[in-house]
């Protein structure tokens, strides 16, 4: 029974150690996966040793809670409680959080993050001689990225003229950004619709797709964006995009 106690006594210490250095350096913001995951095993075993310590030492925390005589509560267990409730209190509270926090300034400087990269597809569609040569440049949502994407010109009733851009066939995308080079030969005024169709699909047909399966998705989501184009002189406009509308930013420039 000694020997069992000496056991535990010594894997308890252990335990207890690589615990707090583990928790120091988290404190100090150090936090690889290593230290993380040491934290989390060390953890669980002091966890699990603790419980198995309460229940064989029950009667002995129960003599350390009561009087034996009166059956009163003693003090000590009030106070522990106390102490206890208030740091969690506390805690919870986030009255504590400069304490949890200050260990930050021991943290590594990090550098300003470097702006995300734009990619954009180039497309042409130059194939007509007659109109007027203009060049699209369409920054997408993040929501309408991986969309069926049109490009269409329209009169000023919504009548589809021509179209400038489609994906072909089935294909979803481009899932870049869009720079088409093409010819507009419609007479001013007249709308620029910019459509993304977005399929989103559910686990079933995301399997079926990996498959190869041919599917008809259930759930369609289309955004739409349509600008009135006034002239088409040299030089570059703007295409202003809408609550619905498949762009972060566009620009039309004419040749």
């Amino acid at each position: 029974m000694k020997k069992n106690k000496n056991l535990i006594s010594l894997v308890v210490a252990g335990a207890f150690f690589f615990l707090g250095i583990s928790g120091i350096l988290m404190w100090l913001k150090q936090k690889p996966h290593v230290v993380e995951m040491t934290h989390t095993i060390f953890g669980l075993l002091f966890i699990s040793i603790a419980i198995f310590h309460i229940v064989n030492n029950w009667g002995s925390l129960k003599a350390y809670s009561k009087d034996k005589v009166s059956g009163s509560i003693k003090k000590e267990l009030l106070t522990a409680s106390l102490i206890v409730g208030v740091i969690l209190v506390l805690s919870v509270t986030e009255v504590l959080e400069p304490v949890a926090e200050f260990g930050r300034i021991f943290a590594k400087k990090q550098g300003a993050k470097p702006a995300a990269s734009v990619n954009f597809k180039e497309a042409s569609t130059l194939d007509s001689a007659n109109g007027q040569a203009v060049t699209l440049i369409l920054q997408k949502t993040e929501d309408a990225m991986n969309g069926v994407l049109t490009v269409e010109v329209a009169d000023t009733t919504g009548k589809v003229i021509e179209t400038l851009f489609k994906t072909e066939g089935e294909q979803r995308g481009p899932a870049s950004n869009l720079i088409l080079s093409s010819k507009i030969s419609a007479p001013v005024p007249f709308k620029l619709i910019v459509t993304s169709t977005v399929a989103q699909l559910t686990e079933e047909e995301q399997e079926e797709a990996r498959e190869g399966k041919k599917i008809e998705p259930k759930n369609v989501k289309t955004f739409s964006q349509e600008t009135l184009i006034t002239a088409l002189a040299p030089g570059l406009q703007n295409i202003v995009g809408g609550e619905n509308s498949p762009l972060k930013r566009g620009i039309l420039e004419v040749k």
